[in-house]
């Protein structure tokens, strides 16, 4: 792999950059479901606030997706400048 005109293993690479892909990836998949489960984002497609509304067993559903959001922005960012 080639960094900045000079090559690295890929062992030699920072492991938090890895981890915070990975956690990146998981708030990526949350808003996929999010997106999936009430339409929006689609052409003509509810608002935000509408679609949230909108949630299959809302006290349930809502909270696990912005829980599985948040803990996956938080962990990308904790990688990505701590480790």
């Amino acid at each position: 792999m080639q960094v900045d005109d000079s090559f690295e293993q890929p062992q030699d690479r920072d492991p938090g950059d890895d981890a915070a892909i990975l956690a990146l990836c998981l708030a990526m998949l949350a808003a996929g479901i999010y997106c999936l489960i009430t339409g929006f984002g689609s052409r003509n497609g509810p608002a935000f606030t509408t679609s949230w509304q909108r949630l299959p067993t809302p006290t349930v559903t809502g909270p696990l997706v912005g829980g599985l959001f948040t803990l996956g922005v938080l962990a990308a960012l904790v990688c990505a400048f701590a480790l």
